[in-house]
Parts: C-alpha cells; sequence; structure tokens
C-alpha cells in the first residue's frame, strides 16, 4: 500500500579496501527500511558516486561529485582502513573531501576505523600513514567508531543509524505529523457551520 514518507538521502564513502563495509551498509539501509519504513514514515535511501554520478565535463571530477551527489545528501556514512584514496586537488582523498564539504554545510558524519589486522606487503605505507593522520585529525573534533571485524562493524552500525535516525531526524518527523494532522482535520467539513443556531422543538 503507498504511503507518504520522509526520504533520508545517505552518502556512502570509503577507499577500494572497504568494499565489504560499504556493502553492508547497502544491506543494512535495505534492512532498515524493511522493518522501519512503512511504521516511522521515513525512508533511508544509499547514495554514492558510483551509483548516482553521470559524465560531466568542465570541472574537478571530486567537485562534480560534489555537486551532483554529496549536496543532496542529509548524512555521511564513511569507512576506512588502509587507505585513505587518491588526492583531489583539494583533499587527501574524494571520501576526505567529501567528508570536509559535508561536514561544512552542517550535516552529520558517521566516521568509521578499522583496526582490522592486515598482512604487511598488502599495505602501501603511505597510505596506511595517510589514514593514521586523518583519524588524528577527526577524533578532537567529534566521536569516531572503530572496529575489528565486519561483523562488529554491522553489528556496530546496525544500531547506531537506529539511534542516528531517531535522534537527528525525529523533531522533523513529528512537526510533518503534525502538520498532515491539522490538514487532515481541516479537509474534514464541520457537521454544522459557526454561523447556524441549532434550534430544538419543545
Amino acid at each position: 500500500m503507498p504511503f507518504d514518507a520522509k526520504v533520508i538521502n545517505i552518502m556512502i564513502a570509503g577507499p577500494s579496501d572497504v568494499g565489504g563495509e560499504l556493502q553492508n551498509v547497502h544491506d543494512i539501509i535495505h534492512n532498515w527500511n524493511v522493518m522501519h519504513a512503512q511504521e516511522r514514515r521515513v525512508v533511508l535511501l544509499p547514495l554514492s558516486w558510483k551509483s548516482h554520478a553521470s559524465p560531466e565535463m568542465g570541472d574537478r571530477p571530486q567537485a562534480i561529485i560534489n555537486r551532483q551527489v554529496l549536496v543532496l545528501c542529509d548524512l555521511l556514512v564513511a569507512v576506512f582502513w588502509t587507505r585513505i584514496g587518491s588526492p583531489t586537488g583539494k583533499a587527501l582523498s574524494g571520501t576526505v573531501e567529501e567528508i570536509n564539504e559535508h561536514l561544512a554545510a552542517g550535516k552529520q558524519a558517521m566516521i568509521y576505523f578499522s583496526n582490522a589486522p592486515v598482512h604487511p606487503n598488502s599495505v602501501v605505507e603511505e597510505q596506511f600513514q595517510a589514514v593514521r593522520k586523518f583519524r588524528k585529525e577527526c577524533e578532537p573534533k567529534g566521536i569516531v567508531e572503530t572496529y575489528s571485524s565486519i561483523p562488529e562493524f554491522r553489528e556496530s552500525f546496525s544500531r547506531q543509524l537506529t539511534l542516528k535516525i531517531i535522534r537527528n531526524f525525529k523533531l522533523s518527523l513529528e512537526t510533518e505529523a503534525a502538520i498532515k494532522e491539522i490538514a487532515r482535520q481541516d479537509s474534514v467539513p464541520p457537521l454544522i457551520s459557526r454561523s447556524e443556531t441549532i434550534v430544538t422543538g419543545g
């Protein structure tokens, strides 16, 4: 059955080494919608540059992504492990620039860092050190989450996403509900107009 709902756009960002975590973010958002969308009248829509950006010329690639996708998002979820990504000309990587732009717009970001062990030969030291440096820069500015395995990440993110939606979007939902109720009441014709007088026989 169709229903009216508030759509919350969620930007999903991360370098190439956290593909498993990013897929879990998509899965958890889908599960959240299955369980809560109709009851809460809220639909979470996952966005990323891979699925929502289109070819365009005339600017930096990341600037185009910011304009086409990031600006639409209400919440950003970013995950890091051993790679920071490729520089954009403005930031260390596309993910870092997206975080900076999103926060500068006064919007919420959920940032995760993996502590999972890695084989030394699989790590690009420059990339790994850049992640560590960025993590140190983030920690004094708010709360970041760490995890040691994908199952741990999945459990933490699932719980924290629900908390984030309830805490940060509750007021607007209540306001919308109140407005809809007023509109519904106004649309129901009164049984008797205020100018009419009820006369009873005796």
